[in-house]
């Protein structure tokens, strides 16, 4: 079959087989071999996988199966199978501005064109000669009444006679001012006053229904050009903003439920989340805060005045702090460091021969001399002992910090630890929990430091006899030798144990 014989054919359309480069859907490579291209490389080459406009998708192995059914189907792309994507308003038979003659064949084709016609399948686009940029957009303008048919079809209603007095369907003020004086909204022709008429009662697209371009504040939510339209409602406060976008956080108008919105995502200028920064809302504000933990909570590392909590600042800092008396008097009831002093030392009334027992044992003896007295804290005291195995250093903390004080207040040691273990006193630990002055030296086996001092501890504390004997401090000496007299002795003989507080 010839092109010639193909585009005679009375059973084809006029533009079929027009040699435009478009393999309609009723041509195929045999009818129209000009437009419907197939060969080895499209078949088998790089293009093997693509089905287009130009190829007969009987033959190309990528149309075989569902491409070229006129409908989108899984994992088919507008780029591997342009025919089943058609453009917006294919198949109503009206070549549309937007539609062109790939993605709509059966609208769009040259029909007669040159013939001075804008037709209806044919476009700006499809055919310059007929339809002009004007002629073609489907409103009828002044002046387009003969020359465009396409944009102004000719009345053809019993009622629409031009000169019967009546402004009938399809008349209007610029094709028949006989009978139509004055604009007609939704007639389809853009008349004197109005600023577009479209002849249809869509009322969000580009034309309203009264005849108006559309814009935000008008309350009517343009499609796709607005998120929203509350008409004199738009803008601050509202969903809806003066935008005509739906109101959310940093587009820079406050909305509901904001204080501020000064359309930028730092947190920590004076507008945080879109609400006037404020100290507790768990953005630190530059300049202004140096903490925000977003809580009421005053005793954590963040006060509720957004500042890092400190020793000093009168607030005690949970788990890091004792207490907190916000001065800086080292020696009251809550030293520098705010930790408490520990009334760590005192010499039992009672007094024990060798045999006191294990070390557990002998801690028990200073937690009942002080819970006989009624010491607060009375089940953290522990003996100052060693037994040649376990020595205060090894159980004991020794990176406290605060004072050691006697029973009745007198500073024994100012500094903690290190001051208490090196090796001198700021006084002699020489009073019972009774607050009673010490008269016999205490059992020690420790050293200045802490540690265990020899093996002179009556058999691990186990053994009350003068077969061995014992280590023992004086209690009425400030250097190394109120723990560590460098002597000692018989085990039967009986003497009183420091007693320590350490939680």
């Amino acid at each position: 079959m010839t092109l010639a014989a193909c585009a005679s054919e009375p059973e084809h359309p006029r533009w079929q087989c027009n040699k435009n480069f478009v393999c309609d859907p009723d041509e195929n490579q045999v009818s129209c071999p000009d437009d419907c291209v197939w060969s080895e490389a499209t078949a088998e080459g790089p293009r093997a996988d693509v089905c287009d406009a130009q190829e007969n998708w009987t033959f190309v192995s990528a149309c075989r199966e569902t491409c070229g059914n006129g409908q989108k189907d899984d994992g088919e792309t507008l780029d591997t199978c342009p025919r089943d994507f058609p453009g917006p308003g294919c198949g109503d038979g009206i070549c549309a501005p937007a539609e062109d003659p790939t993605r709509c064949p059966v609208d769009c084709h040259p029909g007669t064109c040159g013939d001075s016609v804008c037709d209806i399948h044919e476009n700006p686009a499809v055919c310059s000669q007929d339809c002009s940029d004007t002629c073609g957009d489907g409103v009828c303008q002044a002046g387009e009444e003969l020359a465009c048919v396409r944009d102004c079809p000719p009345c053809d209603d019993d009622s629409c006679v031009c000169g019967d007095m009546v402004c009938g369907q399809g008349e209007s003020m610029t094709t028949c001012p006989q009978d139509c004086t004055q604009p007609t909204c939704g007639n389809g022709v853009q008349e004197q006053g109005e600023p577009c008429d479209d002849g249809n009662d869509v009322n969000g697209d580009a034309c309203t229904n009264a005849c108006k371009l559309p814009t935000c504040g008008d309350g009517i939510v343009w499609t796709g050009k607005e998120d929203c339209d509350d008409g004199e409602n738009n803008g601050p406060q509202n969903t809806c903003n003066a935008d005509c976008e739906l109101s959310q956080c940093g587009d820079g108008q406050v909305g509901p439920g904001e204080t501020c919105d000064d359309a930028n995502d730092d947190d920590t200028d004076d507008c945080a989340a879109c609400q006037i920064a404020s100290c507790g809302d768990g953005h630190v504000w530059a300049g202004e805060e140096l903490c925000d933990d977003g809580n009421d909570v005053d005793t954590d590392d963040c006060t509720t005045a957004c500042e890092p909590a400190t020793c000093g600042d009168s607030i005690v800092h949970q788990d890091d702090e004792e207490c907190d008396d916000g001065n800086q008097v080292d020696t009251d009831a809550c030293n520098n460091d705010c930790l408490k002093p520990r009334r760590v030392f005192f010499v039992t009334s009672t007094e024990f021969k060798g045999n006191l027992g294990l070390i557990d044992q002998i801690d028990n003896k200073c937690v009942t001399a002080a819970a006989n007295e009624g010491l607060a804290n009375s089940s953290a005291f522990k003996a100052w002992i060693s037994d040649g195995v376990i020595w205060p250093a090894m159980r004991m903390n020794t990176s406290y910090l605060g004072m050691y004080v006697l029973v009745d207040g007198t500073p024994v040691a100012e500094n903690g630890w290190s001051d208490l273990t090196d090796g001198m006193l700021a006084h002699a630990i020489n009073l019972t929990e009774l607050k009673e002055p010490v008269l016999t030296a205490p059992w020690t086996n420790v050293k200045a430091d802490g540690t265990n001092a020899g093996g002179n501890h009556c058999n691990t504390w186990t053994n009350a006899t003068d077969s061995f004997t014992g280590t023992f401090g004086k209690q009425n000496s400030t250097d190394s030798t109120w723990t560590d007299s460098g002597n000692s002795a018989f085990c039967d003989s009986a003497r009183p144990i420091y007693c320590i507080e350490d939680p």
